[in-house]
């Protein structure tokens, strides 16, 4: 049982990371793709993010109160659908951006 916890907990920590790192290709349109680089960066937002609000909403204050909060069945799909929200948005957001500052700098290059 800890085993398949271990890999359902890590596909939550991974899978939006990739999903917002899909967003961000798609919209910045980015001719040189580092996956790895861009869904650790995005990982690491999206669990800052989510411990932000978990500590002010549910006083979680480190990653062994996350633990304990992920021992609820509950839970886990709570933050699965917050992480995916998160992530889209920091997909959309960073892909215009990225397409917005290329678009300028491709103009100023010519």
């Amino acid at each position: 049982m800890d085993f398949l916890f271990a890999v359902v907990a890590f596909f939550m920590l991974i899978v939006p990371g990739l999903i917002s790192e899909w967003f961000y290709n798609w919209l910045s349109r980015v001719r040189q793709r580092t996956i790895v680089a861009t869904t650790l960066i995005f990982n690491l937002l999206i669990f800052i993010i989510n411990m932000i609000g978990l500590q002010i909403f549910n006083d979680v204050f480190d990653v062994q109160d996350l633990y304990e909060h992920f021992l609820c069945l509950h839970f886990d799909v709570k933050y699965g659908i917050l992480s995916i929200i998160v992530a889209i948005i920091l997909g959309v957001l960073f892909g215009i951006l990225a397409r917005i500052f290329w678009i300028r700098n491709s103009r100023t290059e010519n």
